[in-house]
C-alpha cells in the first residue's frame, strides 16, 4: 500500500505538467485561430472614400438641408449626426489618408450647425450650411479632387420622406 501511495504522488506531478502541457497547446491552437480570423477580418471588405461620400455623406448632407429649411430641427439633428458618422467613417477606414486628414477641418461647421439646430434658428441654420458646403469643397480642393463641388441643395430629391 506504501509502494502503491508512493507511486500515485510521484505520478501526480508528472500527470499535472502533462495536463498543463495539453491546456498550453490548446491555447496556442487558439491564438492561431485568433490570428487567422483577424487577418480574415482585416482583408474583408472596406468602403472606398468616394463610396463613403456618395452613400452616406451626400445624401445626409442634403436631408439635412431640407430638415432645416422645413425647421424639423428633430430630424436635422438626427441627419446631422448620419452625416458626422459619415466623416468619422473616412477617418476609421482610410487612417492616415489624405482624405482623413482633411475631413477634420469639417469638425468645427458641423459643430456650428449643430448650434443653430439646438437653438432651432434657421437663419443661423442656413448660414452654417453654407460654411459647412464650402468646407466641403475646400476640403476637395486640399485633397486634390476640385472636380467634385458640392452646393446648398435647390429642389427636394426625397419625394417620399417628410421634411
Amino acid at each position: 500500500m506504501k509502494r502503491l501511495l508512493t507511486a500515485t504522488l510521484t505520478a501526480i506531478p508528472f500527470m499535472l505538467i502533462a495536463a498543463c502541457s495539453s491546456g498550453e497547446k490548446d491555447r496556442q491552437a487558439l491564438l492561431a485561430r485568433i490570428d487567422s480570423l483577424q487577418e480574415k477580418a482585416d482583408a474583408a471588405y472596406v468602403p472606398g472614400t468616394g463610396e463613403i461620400m456618395n452613400s452616406i455623406v451626400q445624401p445626409h448632407h442634403l436631408k439635412l438641408w431640407l430638415a432645416g429649411t422645413n425647421n424639423n430641427w428633430t430630424l436635422a439633428a438626427y441627419e446631422l449626426h448620419l452625416l458626422s458618422g459619415g466623416f468619422k467613417r473616412v477617418e476609421k477606414f482610410h487612417k492616415g489618408s489624405p482624405e482623413a486628414t482633411a475631413v477634420q477641418m469639417i469638425y468645427p461647421e458641423l459643430d456650428s450647425l449643430n448650434d443653430a439646430i439646438k437653438a432651432q434658428r434657421k437663419e443661423l441654420f442656413q448660414k452654417h450650411f453654407l460654411l459647412m458646403t464650402n468646407t466641403c469643397n475646400s476640403c476637395h480642393q486640399a485633397t486634390n479632387n476640385p472636380f467634385v463641388v458640392i452646393k446648398v441643395p435647390e429642389k427636394e430629391l426625397f419625394s417620399n420622406q417628410e421634411f
